[in-house]
């Protein structure tokens, strides 16, 4: 696809059935999803994911579904989301996005404010954690299982063989409904309600993306691409792990890849990470940065589990930094696009070719020996990080987004790339600074109000309709953007000093000894910390220096397919080595940072922030208000 392409597209498609079926028409015969069953990869065409659809929603027409219905959707990141999805989308209805993880409240919150009569769950398990909910409430008539096994069924609960039967019937009665209900459906007609937590009273905030929401903010990211030295084409895979209920995945991995006729791999789960993308062999990864981080300390664990390997990597990474050094040009922008070699002295481009060959394609390997696109989104991407990436040869790149924009509306440029910025805005969106620096965005794929929700409204919208993100940004002079922070987290001391934290906390990144970390100090005459170390790491070193640990107390859990220690004992946790080596890394950011800016005091945790224990969103974002108030006690005596 070229530009002119992408604007005919956005000019005649409009909305997401007309876009699946153009792909359908185009490229019937190619592979749509790749997706484990019983262990193995299977592929499904694009013809086969249109008569899977088809039943699906003539099952759903069958029910009763009118156009304009809300169905709510709450299952993992897998084949039979992308089914449930454009069964709901192509018979006209309106797809309510649901974690799989949310509690029955939650779901009961989304089903009063929404108003969905139908609902697919993807598996017993979720079924079982909310059903209290949604089998005893009125307004909704029908809830499928995404299970074909699922034989549990009642009145009201049934299968998706079950659906599918009724679809059959339904479609030999009236055999025109499900073409003409998607080939009705306009632009402007509502495509999905996706819920992001509120700022108001409010619990949840709807943001309502219409069709031609979604066709032009993939199509702005697909020209955004093209102008940055990249094309996506029918020959690209994604690799689809985060969740698909966040708009960044469904967007940007999902809705892009097909479009363009494109593959796209579903992870098995997360515990199997880097297995799954070995298996698919992806030219396109979208993750958040916990997981790059992950990634990227993972493989430099057991690459350097020897001295002889530590040796080697430090070397290799001397070498990238001169190399990149060398890349980097005089406003500070890398190509990416370019060969990596051209006009290096003979001596470095061999340190180079022997340090690619030995580690940094390690990286690349592992994550399947054909990527061409690899974003970092849903957070914040951490300069140091950013840079350990393109240090090793890896092509990283930043994205920055949010569900109201429907997905990514900057993001970096593989031909420009500069550390620790993104880039210009996608075509088709302004943006500029309010007088606080919060960045005020509007165009192609922005909402211009919340579904039901006029107090946020009036909140999130300036007077003359633009949208407020939330982030506090700067532009430099080519017109590159760089989040500070997010808005509602700026710190401000009781001197009147503004401290952004994720500036503070970007700096422990990609360090072994301090894994997780929040600053705290609103209101507050000084700044402090709350601290999870990297146990992995600590407890290396105890042992390599023959200090005794309670391995009763060890907790380790699988994590994007590595081992890793999630809770330690005290005898650990409270360790004078621990205190000395925590001291040594915060002494060393402090020493850059203006005195204000300064962690005086902290506190060490025994344990990861997770999701299983709550402290974890589902794109790994910590979350900031469940740790303080958790720990407020532990907080409030830093400063007694």
């Amino acid at each position: 696809m070229d530009t002119k392409m992408l604007d005919t597209f956005l000019e005649q498609v409009k909305t997401l059935p007309r876009m699946f079926y153009n792909t359908v028409e185009n490229f019937g015969d190619r592979p749509a999803l790749k997706y484990k069953v019983n262990g193995t990869y299977v592929t499904m065409t694009y013809n086969e994911f249109a008569d899977k659809v088809q039943a699906m929603a003539n099952g759903l027409l069958g029910l009763g579904l009118a156009k304009g219905d809300r169905v709510c959707l709450m299952a993992h990141t897998s084949a039979q989301w992308a089914w449930a999805d454009f069964s709901i989308l192509n018979s006209g209805g309106v797809t309510v996005t649901a974690y799989p993880t949310l509690p029955a409240d939650d779901v009961e919150y989304l089903l009063d404010h929404s108003g969905f009569r139908f609902m697919y769950v993807g598996n017993e398990e979720i079924l079982s954690r909310i059903r209290s909910v949604v089998e005893q409430s009125s307004n909704i008539e029908k809830i499928i299982v995404l299970d074909e096994a699922f034989d549990n069924e009642t009145e009201k609960i049934i299968n998706l063989k079950t659906l599918e039967d009724l679809g059959k019937k339904f479609a030999a009665a009236n055999p025109d409904r499900y073409t003409q209900n998607w080939q009705s459906l306009q632009g402007s007609d509502p495509s999905s309600i996706i819920y992001t937590s509120g700022t108001t009273g409010s619990f949840l905030k709807g943001s309502l993306l219409t069709h031609e929401d979604m066709i032009g903010s993939l199509t702005r990211s697909l020209k955004h691409m093209i102008i940055g030295g990249t094309n996506c084409n029918y020959e690209d895979t994604a690799f689809s792990l985060l969740p698909l209920s966040h708009i960044w995945e469904r967007n940007n991995s999902y809705f892009a890849m097909i479009a363009v006729g494109g593959c796209i791999g579903f992870a098995e789960k997360p515990t199997t990470l880097l297995q799954d993308i070995g298996e698919i062999k992806p030219t396109w990864v979208l993750l958040v940065p916990r997981l790059w981080d992950r990634i990227f300390n993972g493989l430099k664990g057991l690459l350097t589990s020897t001295p002889e390997g530590r040796e080697k990597f430090e070397w290799a990474m001397a070498v990238g930094k001169k190399v990149l050094q060398h890349r980097t040009g005089p406003n500070g922008a890398i190509d990416l696009t370019a060969d990596p070699t051209i006009g290096l002295d003979n001596e470095l481009k061999e340190d180079f070719l022997k340090a690619k060959a030995e580690i940094y394609d390690v990286y690349y390997n592992a994550l399947g020996g054909r990527l061409r696109v690899a974003y970092s989104g849903g957070g914040m991407l951490p300069p140091d990080l950013h840079e350990a990436f393109l240090t090793i040869n890896f092509p990283l790149l930043n994205g920055w987004g949010l569900t109201e924009t429907a997905a990514g509306i900057n993001h970096g440029y593989p031909n420009a790339t500069k550390i620790g910025w993104l880039s210009k805005m996608v075509p088709g969106v302004e943006a500029k600074l309010d007088e606080d620096g919060e960045i005020l965005v509007r165009g192609i794929g922005i909402i211009t109000k919340y579904y039901n929700n006029p107090e946020e409204d009036e909140i999130s919208f300036t007077p003359d309709g633009w949208f407020r993100t939330g982030d506090i940004g700067e532009f430099d002079d080519e017109g590159f953007l760089r989040i500070v922070d997010r808005k509602k987290y700026i710190i401000v001391l009781d001197t009147g000093k503004n401290v952004a934290p994720a500036r503070i906390e970007s700096r422990f990144v990609n360090n072994p000894v301090v894994e997780q970390i929040i600053v705290v100090g609103n209101d507050r005459k000084f700044l402090t910390a709350v601290v999870v170390p990297g146990y992995d790491y600590i407890l290396y070193l105890m042992r390599e220096r023959g200090i005794a640990i309670d391995e009763s107390k060890l907790e380790f859990a699988n994590i994007n397919g590595m081992d890793t220690c999630v809770h330690v004992g005290a005898d650990v946790a409270d360790h004078p080595l621990v205190r000395e080596l925590v001291d040594a890394e915060i002494a060393k950011v402090n020493s850059e940072l203006d005195d204000y800016e300064r962690i005086k005091k902290y506190i060490i945790l025994p344990g990861k922030f997770t999701e299983d224990n709550g402290m974890l969103t589902p794109t790994l974002k910590i979350k900031n208000r469940v740790v303080l108030e958790r720990y407020a006690r532990e907080i409030n005596a830093l400063y007694d």
